[in-house]
């Protein structure tokens, strides 16, 4: 390997940015859910009380949050370019004299934390919803504190709150790496949690598999990094690229090429981590599986947090994707592409978390639109609006699942309203948000990704912009449509007509339980696929479900306050959140509760090819109508066309008319396209014939030559035995006879007498003398 450069430069570069200003207590956030989950997982099996597993567990996180508040408080005090707190505990380990671009490496790798703008507002975020999610967690996970299972939980939730924090509050990639794989971890501990279960350690191992594809591309991209940078610390790296970049080019590994052509290679290593991480095309197969685990999971891993952590990576090394034109372009048609498909694929679910599952993958899409069209604001900002309104539906559809009796299909649910109040008011303001409607947090932040998408393509009034953007565009419109669509669907199936549980079903749209899902998300379970039942059951013309099946006979009840409580809050800041990002053009809003907060807030950390433009601009025309295309039209159309298929008519005979005539079409949506079907044939199962025949070669080739050498080293060993046993102790056995046979006579002959011995000489004497004669 060479590593050579055209250019003067130094190994150490200096940050541009202000200097941080150091803590005590920073360290803190992370390591108190790390001391819950130490305390919890070593005793909380031999607490009797599982109340004070809640204490500890919940304790950690909420004090963890209320340091961060302190700490983000602290921030919100600090001038716009020194906002950054930091504290370093020890070096973790030394890597000098590593060659990199430059010469030899002196870099050390700190364990050490970072709190500024965007770290400071994903530890609110982490915290927050992780705080709220325990709270759901001690009501929803009631069954568990029998069994002996519940304190395990708990810890696994500590342990992932602490992974997450070290993800984000690190001030270098290895520190960012530690977290990342410990989400990774800690996803595949509570997917399969329930791991006698055969459907929950089979999702488990998915993602756990499927996440390592991925984080195989972030290790390659990271390593790139560092060889060209000779640093992993962040603001060493932001202050170090614009020289990096100023190179004619770049030598390694005997490779020459401009350093556009570097950054392009490592943002598309850093990529394919993200999309592994954040569920995006094609590795995103793990996210719908994944509703194996218990229902606060759902909501605090793959909805509001980690599969973040891929968006917060990309936006973290922004300057990385400002320089790699290529890259960007990648992701933004990865997540428009993601957006669309899994958008679609919600349409015809009928378990009502795979539902919010396809959601979330074409919602973490459009957050990648966003970062592909190089407004990092926006797509992070979607972030949080989106952890607000998913968390909301995740917890809420576990209140309805525990409220049904462990019920997850739709068709047996209906006219929740009634008896869950607190969470049908909950679950809708954020399907209103979701869908983008003005005033909810979504209308802010989604629409103003695809704005910024279909900016690129107007480019100022020229339309002369990427015919990518414009493509971008098209998928992310109908992508917002299908979201409006069918979370209205879910609404109504869920909430409205007649509750279809108790066994009233007048238009036969229960189905039987165990035929369409494998199990509900508490270990009760039968089997994963629901492919087994006919066509008819699926297009909702099944017998009304017996419920003969262990569940009671009353009907379904809003659920404790500890339930309820956490799922208002997140309905109320998937409400209020969007005003923290008011779009320039919404003067008269801005006038009241100001415009880009967030976007502001953040911009010290985005690289700046240019000086940004704080002027006043006034909004072009095209802005104002797809604005008002989009919240006056384009949802509320999507709306009320679920609301005439499903709401107006009890017995949905408009979506079962449809299916009769495009039954083809259905059956591959509802079969999400048989990509998990596709991958099993192109991938999986060669995969694992490859594997049985390399297994064959070790059994019967490796195995066997070692096998063969012993067994002919033990027939050798056999035939020397024989050989020293028979021919060698025999030939000594035989002289020894020998000897001992002929040893009398001569034993006689010393008999120890003079007239003997002169005898014998006499005799001796006569016999040469006649052979003498003769001879």
């Amino acid at each position: 390997m060479t590593t050579t450069m055209t250019a003067d430069m130094t190994l150490v570069h200096a940050a541009t940015t202000a200097a941080s200003q150091p803590s005590t207590l920073l360290w803190l956030i992370p390591f108190l859910p790390l001391f819950g989950f130490l305390i919890n997982g070593l005793s909380g099996k031999k607490l009797r009380n599982t109340k004070v597993v809640d204490f500890i567990a919940l304790g950690s996180v909420g004090v963890a949050f209320l340091l961060t508040l302190y700490h983000f408080i602290q921030l919100v005090g600090l001038p716009a370019d020194g906002r950054s707190i930091h504290q370093s505990l020890w070096t973790w380990f030394d890597v000098g004299g590593a060659r990199v671009l430059g010469g030899l490496s002196t870099y050390k790798i700190e364990w050490a934390y970072k709190f500024d703008a965007l770290s400071g507002a994903m530890a609110l975020l982490v915290t927050g919803a992780g705080f709220l999610i325990h709270l759901f967690s001690t009501g929803y996970m009631a069954e568990e504190r029998n069994d002996g299972r519940y304190y395990r939980f708990m810890a696994y939730l500590n342990l992932f709150v602490f992974s997450m924090l070290n993800l984000v509050l690190g001030a270098n990639i290895m520190m960012m790496f530690l977290g990342w794989e410990g989400v990774g971890l800690c996803s595949y501990l509570l997917i399969g949690f329930y791991f006698d279960k055969e459907y929950a350690a089979i999702a488990g191992k998915k993602a756990f598999v499927t996440n390592r594809i991925g984080d195989f591309g972030f290790m390659i991209g990271f390593f790139l990094i560092f060889m060209v940078f000779g640093s992993l610390d962040y603001d060493t790296l932001m202050g170090s690229v614009r020289e990096i970049s100023s190179l004619k080019s770049i030598t390694l590994f005997g490779i020459t090429h401009a350093p556009t052509w570097w950054f392009n290679l490592i943002g598309c290593c850093l990529f394919v981590g993200a999309a592994g991480k954040s569920a995006q095309i094609p590795l995103y197969v793990w996210l719908p599986d994944a509703m194996a685990g218990p229902t606060p999971v759902s909501a605090l891993i793959h909805a509001a947090t980690m599969v973040t952590s891929g968006l917060y990576m990309i936006t973290r090394l922004n300057f990385i994707y400002v320089q790699a034109p290529v890259a960007l372009a990648v992701v933004l048609f990865v997540g428009a592409l993601t957006a669309f498909v899994a958008a679609s694929m919600g349409l015809a679910q009928y378990d009502i978390k795979k539902v919010l599952a396809y959601s979330t993958v074409s919602q973490l899409g459009f957050m990648f639109m966003g970062l592909g069209a190089g407004a990092f604001a926006a797509g992070m900002f979607h972030v949080f609006t989106h952890a607000a309104f998913k968390a909301c539906l995740f917890l809420g559809s576990g209140s309805v699942i525990m409220a049904c009796h462990h019920e997850q299909d739709m068709r047996n649910m209906g006219g929740l309203r009634k008896y869950m109040p607190w969470t049908f008011l909950s679950m809708g303001l954020a399907t209103l948000a979701i869908a983008g409607i003005f005033p909810f947090s979504g209308f802010f932040s989604k629409d103003e990704i695809l704005w910024k998408v279909f900016e690129g393509w107007y480019h100022h009034g020229a339309y002369d912009g990427p015919t990518l953007n414009l493509v971008a565009w098209i998928l992310g419109m109908l992508g917002a449509f299908m979201t409006a669509f069918y979370m209205t669907r879910l609404m109504i199936m869920t909430f409205y007509g007649e509750y279809r549980g108790a066994g009233h079903d007048p238009h036969h749209l229960t189905v039987p339980s165990e035929a369409h899902h494998g199990a509900d998300d508490h270990g009760h379970g039968h089997d994963d696929h629901g492919h087994g039942h006919d066509d008819h059951s699926q297009h909702g013309h099944a017998a009304p479900a017996a419920h003969g099946h262990g569940e009671p006979s009353h009907g379904p009840t809003e659920v404790p306050w500890n339930m309820w409580l956490p799922v208002f809050v997140f309905a109320l800041f998937a409400v209020i959140l969007g005003f923290l990002n008011l779009p320039l053009s919404l003067e008269t809003l801005g006038k009241v509760f100001g415009n880009d907060h967030f976007s502001r807030w953040i911009e010290p950390l985005l690289y700046q090819v240019t000086a940004p433009e704080h002027g006043h601009h006034s909004a072009p025309f095209i802005e104002y109508a797809l604005m008002g295309w989009a919240t006056l039209i384009w949802a509320p159309g999507a709306i009320l066309l679920a609301v005439w298929i499903y709401g107006l008519d009890p017995s949905w005979s408009k979506a079962k008319a449809f299916v009769t005539r495009f039954p083809k079409v259905f059956e591959w949506v509802n079969a999400k396209y048989y990509v998990d079907e596709f991958y099993e044939w192109a991938l999986i199962g060669p995969l694992k014939r490859f594997s049985a025949q390399l297994w064959s070669f070790d059994t019967w080739v490796v195995d066997g030559m070692v096998n063969g050498a012993a067994r002919t080293t033990l027939v050798w060993a056999t035939l020397m035995n024989w050989l020293d046993e028979h021919v060698v102790d025999g030939a000594v056995d035989l002289a020894e006879f020998i000897v001992q046979e002929t040893s009398g006579v001569f034993r006689g002959l010393q008999s120890g007498r003079v007239q003997h011995y002169a005898f014998v000489m006499f005799l001796g004497f006569l016999v040469f003398a006649v052979v003498k004669f003769f001879v």
